[in-house]
């Protein structure tokens, strides 16, 4: 049996300090790597925030007529409010913004704003017709803990596009088969319709189009054709899940079809379900069911010229979309009658009838009174309409009326091209990756 000498305890003890000193230093590193890798990546998240909503107020100020300048001033203003809140302290320690010059790109030396036609790639420019905005901020110091020990020093950055979506294509899963023409292509302007107005949302055959020969405002939805179907999708039938439009009229899904022919009484059984009448087509009140509130005036009349006769006592005393919410809200969810002696109808408890059903999504429209028979129309966007009274079933009695009540909602899915066409659009973020063209 072999006895250890002195001299080989020794150099067995100076071993195992050298092991226990790497395995110390070793659990520092994975301690340094567990709280300031936490640290890094939390203040990454929040720095990236306050980039994300500086971009979208710069855009959002250029959007509405402002100046490269006025965009900077809107970033540092953003940048300002959201650095008082606690969780941004440390970034706000660092990110000084009380000489920013927004007159400069470089807006402080860890702050900078610049414009590019383009997002991607984003070339930065001077010229006024930039719209698309990158914020960014870099180097900002962070607080050290064990890092500090293994002689490490932390810093972040964050980068931010923002401007116009690429052309939209927007779709619906809710509309009915009838156009309005715009008076203008502007979305902002409504398209020139007015607000709370009484409009002709089919004509009766009287009336001269506004369409062209053959038409009466009824379009033709995907997957549905003639007459039968224009009465389900009136109803509230779905064809083919969603309709989808590009905002680029040079598209194929960039016109509407327009539907040919009058269709009296599919027009007026249809719509009359939402009033609580069903008659033909295998209408019933489960499937296609009736608005809470049918309360309505008597029938508005044509004029001489075949439009709505504004100066009727009936025009003056129709049921108007106000009353509606008025009377509904009244209800509470249960039976109710009109507020008006003047309105007929009445208010139902909801299942199987649903509240705004009289709400009808209808697709607005380019029209040049040219188009004859089935055809295509430029389109323009979306509207909501009120139905104001039910349908008549009568050819020349058998026009729609609805009060334009606001601009309806669509599921909006950029294009991925950066065109400057008219039409619907957002302000969005892009990838903000250093493409500098």
């Amino acid at each position: 049996m072999t006895i250890p000498t002195l001299h080989q305890t020794k150099k067995q003890q100076g071993n195992v300090l050298i092991l226990f000193c790497l395995g110390l230093l070793a659990m520092l590193g994975t301690a340094a790597m567990a709280l300031d890798g936490g640290h890094l990546l939390l203040n990454k998240s929040r720095l990236q925030l306050l980039v994300d909503s500086a971009a979208l107020s710069g855009a959002t100020e250029i959007d509405q007529g402002g100046t490269h300048d006025d965009a900077r001033d809107a970033v540092v203003t953003i940048l300002q409010k959201n650095l008082n809140f606690a969780e941004f302290r440390e970034i706000a320690d660092s990110l000084d913004l009380s000489a920013a010059d927004t007159f400069s790109d470089t807006v402080t030396d860890l702050l900078t704003v610049e414009f590019s036609e383009r997002p991607d790639p984003f070339a930065a420019t001077n010229s006024a017709t930039a719209t698309y905005v990158r914020v960014s901020i870099n180097n900002i110091p962070l607080d050290n803990f064990l890092a500090q020990v293994l002689g490490l020093n932390k810093q972040v950055g964050a980068a931010a596009v923002a401007g116009p979506s690429t052309a939209l294509i927007e779709c619906y899963s809710n509309l009915v088969p009838m156009v309005v023409c715009g008076a203008n292509s502007d979305p902002n302007d409504n398209f020139g319709l007015e607000i709370e107005q009484l409009q002709l949302l089919k004509i009766s055959s009287n009336t001269s189009s506004e369409i062209g020969p053959g038409n009466f405002q009824l379009i033709r939805l995907d997957g549905a054709y003639g007459a039968d179907d224009v009465r389900k999708a009136l109803a509230g039938e779905n064809y083919n899940g969603e309709q989808c439009f590009s905002s680029d009229p040079t598209e194929e899904d960039g016109q509407i079809d327009t539907e040919p022919g009058n269709s009296v009484g599919p027009v007026a059984q249809g719509l009359n379900t939402r009033m609580g009448s069903w008659q033909g087509g295998q209408l019933n009140e489960i499937d296609h069911p009736r608005d809470l509130n049918n309360c309505e005036g008597a029938h508005i009349p044509l004029n001489a010229e075949d439009e709505l006769d504004t100066t009727s006592p009936e025009y003056a005393s129709a049921y108007r979309y106000a009353d509606y919410l008025t009377d509904t809200q009244m209800a509470d969810s249960g039976p109710g009658s009109c507020s008006n002696i003047d309105h007929d109808g009445d208010i139902v408890s909801p299942n199987p009838a649903r509240v705004e059903r009289r709400v009808l999504q209808l697709l607005v429209g380019d029209c040049d009174g040219e188009t004859n028979g089935a055809d295509e129309l430029g389109y323009l966007g979306s509207a909501c309409f009120f139905l104001t009274q039910a349908v008549m079933q009568k050819g020349n009695e058998a026009y729609v009326i609805g009060e334009y009540i606001e601009a309806c909602n669509s599921k909006g899915i950029p294009s991925g091209e950066a065109e400057d066409n008219a039409g619907p659009y957002k302000l969005v973020l892009y990838h903000a990756g250093r493409t500098d063209a």
